[in-house]
């Protein structure tokens, strides 16, 4: 019981985040990716490509955000 409840959750949270980051990145593509470029070269490398091409990054994080908001609806609150 405890742990589909935990699972539950993070897919949650998961959701949410999905949603909330690819919305983000949606409204201001640059702005959104620039603080991202931390960490590992592969990561700055990404980043450097979103802040570079603003179509090709909204396109990436309307996938996130529909990724997002299919993982949220397929969770059923009744179980």
């Amino acid at each position: 019981m405890t742990r589909n409840c935990t699972s539950r959750r993070l897919l949650q949270v998961g959701a949410l985040f999905l949603i909330g980051h690819g919305i983000m990145g949606l409204l201001k593509p640059r702005w959104h990716s620039l603080p991202w470029n931390r960490g590992p070269q592969l990561l700055k490398a990404a980043t450097d490509e979103l802040a570079d091409y603003p179509r090709t990054a909204r396109a990436v994080y309307l996938a996130e955000a529909a990724l997002g908001i299919m993982l949220a609806a397929q969770q059923d609150p009744e179980r």
